[in-house]
């Protein structure tokens, strides 16, 4: 049993340079999964991938609250600046979603509790709070 951070955007925006910056910005690839988010803040055609750098998310910053950081976590700096940068890298960006999920098993993950937040409030102490069964949505204004 282990926490995982599933991730979702807009499948259009799931593309080789959204996967190529991910890559280099965080140093693990995005790995696309079979799962879905169940949630109105997720369209159910959206891509749900994993970044995970170990057999999970465990010890991973997200859904960490107050522990101090493991050796060989991505720092908060490179998830702020990443999820910060995504627009400029995945041009039909509009919304990113992260669920923490605890050893997800169905085909459909449906979080208990969800939050919804502007990409400039978004900070290391918010990244830390995310709970188990937990779904928050980051927005991006709009570029037009």
């Amino acid at each position: 049993m282990c926490a995982i951070n599933l991730w979702a955007v807009n499948a259009a925006a799931f593309t080789t340079e959204f996967q190529r910056f991910t890559t280099e910005r965080l140093g693990v690839a995005p790995v696309a999964e079979e799962m879905s988010i169940g949630s109105s803040r997720v369209r159910g055609s959206s891509r749900v991938f994993t970044l995970t750098t170990r057999m999970c998310d465990c010890d991973s910053l997200i859904g960490r609250r107050a522990d101090p950081a493991c050796e060989d976590e991505i720092s908060a700096e490179r998830w702020l600046g990443w999820l910060r940068e995504l627009p400029d890298h995945g041009p039909h960006v509009s919304r990113i979603a992260v669920l923490r999920a605890w050893s997800p098993g169905n085909d459909v993950i449906t979080p208990q509790r969800s939050r919804g937040i502007q990409i400039g409030e978004l900070d290391e102490t918010i990244l830390r709070a995310i709970r188990d069964d937990m779904l928050l949505t980051l927005d991006y204004p709009r570029t037009r």
